[in-house]
């Protein structure tokens, strides 16, 4: 989720779907992957035997937006006013392909609404090109991994391309349950039938009193991965459900949305993208990228520069005064993560007792309100004691796997960054017993034993 802090002036909703040329079921769906062999030299004496497969080289671009909830003015900005001021492909055979689903709520009552799959693209005259590939019913449920699997399948099916890549948009909680971040007291009281332990007795952090709306001048209903705000009620996904929404290898997937730099979640997703781009702390409501900038760095060139585009993303809000000097992101190869687990794991199971002891207060946060679930990986293992040598494997290991990382000095003055390690990880004994059932879940705490 991005936070929507005080200060953010809040978007138009006039038009909110259809800001260039609309065409209902205009395309063929089906994009042609067949050619005709020597068609380009004019030859054409045997045409019932020379088609061939067409050698791809061209990339697609999805932008994946789950705003029908409160973010819907700010990812309509997103998509209808920043994106197409930028680079935007033309529509030819070998053209890389810009796509967008989006889910945007027509207004605060959040009625239920239709979802759209669209094709972006300039023609001849230069004008830039809407066409909806596909209208989607408003049950459909846009955090659903039932429903990406749907989209991400639909886009390779129909365009034939040598990669595919995502940038996802939401609200976001990390690996925590559905619907604890907001009302911790509420998720936990509701759980007392439920089969899990309940804690009759908090840790070392208070738990934060319901509801995040109520005291927090900054709010933004922060939820896990993804939220709709149905009629029939709020739905959200779990890490598993958003990494079983992928059937396929992505090139690059970037978040932009809160609490998406922790380890579960990126461990969770390791298999499932070459690259990830992440935020462990809020992000603010106007996004972690320019997106009137974003498609250059992305589509334009043969090549995307992701460190490029995270570094102008950082720079640009290092450079603002006051509560908008707020930001945190981290870009890493997934390759490296495996490495991460092990010298997590070692550290975890050397030094068992000092980490369930660990000074809770000196260690690094990256959240506010008292929503003390999320911590510095590196930190949590330096204030637990462990020594230089035995931290080497770990700092070698993230450096491996991190591309880039920054954070500003602070983050809209609830707490200050002086120690960065690029990800968030979940502190047990700043936590609770239920969050501790939910976690032994996580494919993180599988491979490092984190909870027992």
């Amino acid at each position: 989720m991005r936070v929507k802090n005080i200060f953010h002036s809040i978007l138009g909703l006039a038009s909110i779907f259809f800001w260039a040329t609309l065409a209902l079921s205009s395309c063929d769906m089906k994009d042609p992957d067949l050619g005709i062999d020597g068609a380009e030299e004019g030859i054409h004496n045997n045409p019932h035997g020379n088609r061939k497969a067409l050698e791809e080289t061209r990339k697609v671009l999805l932008f994946y937006e789950c705003g029908f909830n409160s973010l819907c003015y700010d990812l309509k900005g997103d998509m209808e006013d920043e994106l197409p001021e930028g680079y935007i492909p033309k529509g030819g055979r070998h053209d890389n392909v810009l796509l967008v689903f989006s889910k945007l709520a027509l207004n605060e009552r959040y009625k239920d609404v239709p979802s759209y799959l669209r094709r972006l693209y300039k023609d001849d005259a230069g004008n830039v090109v809407s066409d909806t590939l596909k209208v989607f019913p408003e049950s459909t449920v846009a955090t659903s991994g039932a429903t990406m699997r749907e989209v991400l399948n639909l886009v390779k099916s129909a365009f034939p391309a040598k990669g595919y890549s995502m940038v996802y948009s939401s609200h976001g909680s990390g690996w925590l349950p559905a619907g604890y971040y907001n009302k911790p007291l509420s998720f936990e009281s509701s759980h007392q039938s439920s089969g899990r332990k309940l804690s009759s007795a908090r840790r070392l952090l208070d738990i934060p009193q319901d509801s995040m709306e109520e005291d927090d001048p900054y709010a933004g209903m922060v939820r896990s991965i993804g939220q709709d705000k149905m009629s029939s009620g709020d739905v959200e996904m779990s890490v598993s459900e958003f990494t079983d929404g992928i059937p396929f290898k992505l090139d690059y997937l970037l978040f932009d949305m809160c609490f998406s730099g922790g380890i579960e979640v990126v461990y969770s997703l390791k298999d499932k993208a070459d690259y990830i781009g992440i935020s462990p702390t809020e992000v603010l409501a106007q996004g972690t990228f320019d997106y009137s900038t974003i498609t250059d760095y992305l589509i334009k060139n043969p090549t995307p520069d992701l460190e490029g585009l995270y570094k102008e993303s950082f720079d640009y809000y290092d450079k603002q005064t006051g509560d908008y000097r707020s930001c945190t992101i981290t870009l890493l190869r997934t390759n490296g993560l495996d490495e991460v687990a092990k010298a997590c794991g070692r550290l975890i199971t050397k030094y068992s007792d000092a980490i369930a002891n660990a000074p809770v207060s000196k260690i690094q946060i990256y959240y506010r309100q008292n929503r003390h679930y999320f911590f510095d990986l590196e930190d949590i293992f330096a204030k637990s004691g462990v020594t230089d040598d035995d931290m080497a494997p770990l700092r070698g290991a993230l450096e491996n796997c991190i591309v880039y990382k920054a954070a500003t000095p602070s983050f809209i003055s609830a707490f200050n960054i002086t120690n960065y390690s690029g990800l968030s990880m979940y502190l047990p004994c700043a936590g609770t017993p239920l969050l501790d059932s939910y976690y032994k879940e996580e494919a993180w705490n599988k491979a490092v034993g984190l909870v027992k």
